[in-house]
């Protein structure tokens, strides 16, 4: 197997310095990176904008501490305005955090797995100079920096298994604490940081430590956001985006039961559910192939005339006054029950409406946003045009069309390459794999698998899956995928050579 078998006496520093292989790798990482990012922003000289990039950019300008997103990346947009303003500054900084993330994440696994020279050429090849990250940091959303951030969790995660050291945990502990504050998809990975700390073997005082210093960091940020919400909009609750999503996934499915209702509906959810009954009535009338709801989407979380907006639009008649943030955060709680109440009356028609065709997307996912450059529109809002100092809102790419046709060939690539993952896996199984490797190289293999898997159900579960969400697991996949094909190759051509040496011996025997 192409695991080593012995911890390394090397420290990694040196080991850096001193192994030729891994210095070529670094060397030509750097040249790639500089070079893609030259020649990328040549083609597209400003950056490229969403939905959300807006919603980012006024948090960011008026430093909130909560808004309709995590505040994070809104954080990280101040504090890189400090030193560059630009956006081709901010497309720099996020393509450097993400491609370091994976260089450091590639170098991990050779010092501590050694897969051999031929799986880290093609995983520099494969991941360094995949054109991938280039539109995703492109992007003025948290989707770059939440991938390299998740990646230096999982490899420092991965450095605490085979080598724990305090530092190491204080670093942990902070990369946990940011990454928790960009995106809450994040909210698993607490989990695993603590089953790896009760696992190891120290004593308790010391595992008590190692758990504070990973999860109060975690957990002052979900006291105070909750504090804050509560606070300023008078409704106790950590992410009230999350109510507004589980009533939308529910309605994907409900758009296909309607109008069938249960007998009995509570009576706080009388009238969400009578608009929402209206709302797929006039939608049954329109073709199926035009419908604004045919694929998974975010057509029921922000359409205005989506049964949600429509419902927050009449629950703020006669009140002008209340900013619209007030009210988003407390219709969550009303929605978060809708939801539930609605999965619970159909939970196999939810399974086969939502989870199923979810689970479709993420073995393939949408391309979404990243189909076309600003949404297929040459103007920006003028909230990005004064973050950015821009002289005015027209910005453009080298394509007239706004298409971005090279995107369009990763949701068939990453399909591809979750099956090879499973499939080599399986093989690695089947060849005993785990039976030729060291405790190290097993827990790190265990524990990945467990990730993919976790990863796997919480995507499927939060909300519907498009191709920029899954940057992170596209990434380790792909590594771990090349691992086990290198050792399934490598196995498979030492039975070969047994086999061909027996019959050798067999042929002289007889002579």
């Amino acid at each position: 197997m192409f695991f080593n078998k012995h911890m390394l006496p090397t420290p990694f520093k040196e080991f850096i310095s001193n192994d030729s292989e891994t210095r070529l790798i670094l060397f030509l990482s750097i040249i790639a990176v500089l070079t893609q990012y030259f020649i990328f922003k040549n083609l597209y000289p400003f950056p490229n904008f969403l939905p959300d990039s807006y919603s980012y950019i006024e948090a960011a300008f008026y430093n909130f501490d909560i808004n309709t997103w995590p505040v994070g990346y809104s954080k990280f947009l101040r504090f890189v305005s400090v030193f560059n303003h630009t956006g081709m500054g901010l497309f720099f900084i996020q393509y450097i955090l993400l491609q370091g993330s994976i260089i450091f994440f590639i170098l991990t696994i050779r010092y501590i797995l050694n897969p051999g020279k031929w799986p880290v050429r093609i995983l520099f090849i494969l991941l360094i100079l995949n054109p991938l990250w280039l539109y995703v940091s492109d992007f003025v959303g948290s989707d770059a920096l939440f991938a390299a951030l998740s990646l230096l969790w999982l490899t420092t995660l991965l450095w605490i298994i085979y080598k724990p050291t305090t530092d190491l945990f204080i670093i942990h502990g902070l990369v946990l604490f940011i990454v928790f504050s960009v995106r809450y998809n994040a909210l698993y990975y607490p989990m695993f940081s603590i089953v790896v700390v009760l696992l190891s073997r120290v004593s308790h005082k010391i595992k008590i430590t190692r758990l504070a210093i990973i999860c109060l960091p975690v957990c002052c940020f979900i006291a105070y956001t909750t504090w804050l919400y509560n606070k300023k909009y008078d409704s106790t609750q950590f992410s009230p985006f999350g109510g507004w999503q589980l009533a939308s996934n529910a309605m994907y499915m409900y758009a296909h039961v309607a109008p069938k209702t249960p007998t009995k509906v509570p009576p706080s959810l009388v009238k969400l559910h009578e608009l929402t009954r209206h709302h797929m009535d006039s939608l049954n009338g329109v073709n199926e192939l035009k419908r604004p709801d045919q694929s998974l989407g975010i057509y029921y979380l922000w359409n205005d005339n989506a049964p949600m907006k429509r419902y927050l639009a009449e629950y703020s008649i006669g009140d002008s006054t209340t900013p619209y943030i007030k009210k988003w955060v407390q219709l969550a709680p009303l929605y978060k029950k809708y939801g539930s109440w609605l999965i619970r009356q159909y939970p196999i028609e939810f399974t086969k409406y939502y989870l199923i065709p979810n689970l479709i997307n993420y073995y393939s996912p949408s391309t979404e946003f990243l189909a076309a450059y600003n949404m297929g529109d040459d103007t920006i809002n003028t909230s990005a045009v004064d973050w950015f100092k821009y002289k005015t809102n027209k910005v453009h790419g080298f394509s007239k069309d706004k298409i971005i046709t090279v995107t369009s060939i990763f949701p068939t690539l990453l399909a591809i390459i979750n099956v090879l993952f499973i499939s080599c896996f399986l093989g690695f199984i089947f060849m005993n794999g785990f039976n030729q490797i060291n405790i190290i190289s097993r827990k790190i293999i265990i524990l990945l698998i467990f990730v993919w898997g976790v990863n796997l159900a919480f995507s499927v579960l939060a909300s519907p899956i498009v191709l920029r969400y899954q940057v992170f697991p596209f990434i380790y996949t792909l590594a771990f995928a090349v691992i086990f094909m290198g050792s399934l190759i490598k196995e498979t051509r030492k039975e070969v050579a047994i086999d061909e040496n027996e019959m050798d011996m067999k042929a002289s025997t007889s002579i």
